[in-house]
């Protein structure tokens, strides 16, 4: 079974201009408001784990930020290596939710492409083309999204779901990571108030543990689904030691209808900072809703929704709509005037 260590060979990691930051070629950066960077993997064409296409296979801050420490307090830091590979997608038959390569209960998506960047939404959106899977007797198609804003500090994947079958399918879908915390992987803390993943949870804050008084990677926020979501987790294994955690959906599709699993995850310079951002972020507010369709916001199937939100508007392009909107008001204006004339 290949691991990120494959992925991150195969795209020949180098740093950038400034010399401290890994790259890779074959992503998509997108760097958020906070300055963590965000390496999304383009087309995986190998078998892969958990670093497969639309998966995280990096994120590190531009610059040093204040982090906390041991005994309290701050200390500048660069942190980097959030993960090794995070928010691979599996779709499966199995009862086991762990992504299995060389498995044919489990596919993984990956080899569809090479992605490209939403322009309705400022380029902060990448979109993978769609993957049409066989599977529990159907069809499904799937596809993603994956948005970093850049007046906000987290990354979103939208995992689109359409039975393309006649007939209704019930499917596991499975997220695979590799957190870059190694054994040193810690939970911190979760929306039940302990430091446990449980299938009640809608989020879980991890860190890699102290070397010395210090962490040198991002603090993590790991949201799974909020509070009234229709399809809640079916299975979760996020345990300390273990940077590979993994948690899925059971969900049924109709013939022709469409369904959305959207995970976020935040990176941020201390551990009270990223419980909570994931606290804020599984209430599922109009930030986390940028760049999403009201068809899309009603297809979201692990959150409750309103779909009140509309498609964020790039700055570049609200200058247009201010002209078109005063223009209509004028048109308004004298049409109203030839009314009372008339």
């Amino acid at each position: 079974m290949l691991d990120h260590q494959a992925v991150k060979g195969a795209a020949a990691k180098a740093g950038d201009k400034k010399g401290t930051r890994p790259n890779a070629t074959g992503s998509q950066a997108l760097t958020d408001a906070l300055g963590l960077e965000y390496f999304i993997n383009d087309n995986i064409t190998f078998s892969t784990s958990s670093s497969a296409s639309g998966a995280a296979s990096e994120a590190s801050y531009v610059a040093a930020v204040a982090a906390d420490t041991l005994n309290g307090g701050t200390a500048m830091d660069s942190l980097g290596d959030g993960f090794d590979g995070y928010n691979t997608v599996c779709l499966s038959t199995g009862a086991n939710f762990q992504c299995r390569t060389g498995n044919a209960s489990y596919v993984i998506y990956n080899n569809n492409g090479n992605s490209t960047r939403d322009a309705a939404c400022g380029n902060r959106q990448v979109l993978f083309n769609p993957q049409t899977i066989a599977i529990a007797g159907g069809t499904v198609r799937l596809s993603r999204k994956v948005y970093v804003p850049a007046t906000d500090s987290f990354a979103r994947w939208l995992n689109i779901l359409t039975n393309t079958g006649a007939s209704a399918v019930t499917l596991n879908m499975s997220v695979a990571n590799n957190l870059g915390s190694d054994s040193s992987t810690v939970i911190v803390s979760s929306s039940s108030g302990n430091a446990a993943a449980e299938l009640a949870d809608t989020w879980v804050s991890t860190f890699q543990d102290w070397s010395g008084t210090t962490s040198s990677d991002p603090r993590l926020g790991h949201v799974l689904r909020g509070a009234t979501g229709a399809v809640p987790l079916a299975a979760i294994n996020f345990v300390n030691g273990d940077d590979n955690p993994y948690w899925g959906y059971t969900l049924t599709l109709q013939p022709g209808e469409t369904r959305i699993i959207a995970n976020f995850v935040t990176g941020q310079a201390t551990r009270a900072a990223a419980a909570a951002k994931a606290a804020q972020l599984a209430a599922f507010p109009a930030a986390a809703q940028a760049c999403m369709t009201p068809t899309e916001l009603s297809q979201v199937a692990n959150f409750g929704t309103a779909p009140t939100a509309a498609v964020a508007v790039p700055a570049g392009d609200r200058i247009g709509w201010i002209a078109l909107g005063l223009g209509l008001l004028a048109a308004g204006f004298w049409i109203s005037r030839r009314r009372a004339n008339a």
